[in-house]
């Protein structure tokens, strides 16, 4: 299935950027094509690079966007309140590229990794969030250590500091505990400041 969404206009009647997730949301239950459009637009992006850090695959990434958001229209009216949409669309897009790899034989090795619905995300040095004048070395080196964590510890590090979602977010969507949250960040910090480097710009403030 294919879902056609129409690039909001820039002079909304509706400023949906002022607007609080929840009343955005409800429009869009109420059938309101410019909320969608907006939260579709809103959000592409966020879901689209998360989607490609539980799987390399972009066909199933981009199908399993398009699925959820054709969902989310065919079924607005029985859908509940949601009070953080992005959270939402990142737990909802996690589940269904799950489903696809669970799904598709071609993807068999992928779907054994995926026996306890754990993905393997791995950090660029384009991602390291370092001063801009931070050398490609230091980037280099930064998102190797990042590589280091276990699976959890980077999925967590990933959510809390690149897609911003609150603890008790992250624990629902990866289906823990909000202690276990808390313990893989601290785990993963201190793993990370053993290194000197990690540690000198950690302290500086640009991590």
């Amino acid at each position: 299935m294919h879902l056609v969404v129409t690039q909001p206009k820039e002079n909304y009647i509706v400023d949906y950027s002022k607007q609080p997730d929840a009343e955005i949301w409800n429009d869009f239950k109420k059938g309101e094509e410019l909320a969608f459009s907006y939260i579709y637009f809103k959000f592409f992006n966020d879901l689209y690079y998360y989607g490609l850090k539980i799987t390399n695959s972009e066909a199933i990434v981009q199908d399993t966007i398009q699925e959820l958001f054709a969902s989310l229209w065919k079924n607005k009216k029985q859908l509940g309140h949601v009070q953080a949409i992005k959270f939402y669309l990142l737990k909802s897009l996690r589940r269904g590229i799950i489903r696809h790899l669970e799904q598709d034989k071609r993807y068999y090795l992928r779907v054994s990794i995926f026996r306890s619905k754990q993905p393997n995300i791995a950090f660029s040095e384009e991602e390291v969030i370092i001063l801009e004048e931070a050398s490609s070395e230091k980037r280099l080196h930064i998102s190797n250590l990042l590589n280091t964590l276990s699976k959890r510890q980077k999925e967590v590090i990933y959510l809390k500091y690149y897609e911003n979602l609150e603890f008790d977010e992250i624990a629902d969507l990866m289906a823990l505990n909000y202690q276990s949250v808390i313990n893989h960040v601290h785990k993963a910090f201190k793993k990370l400041r053993k290194d000197k480097e990690f540690t000198r710009i950690y302290l500086a403030g640009k991590i």
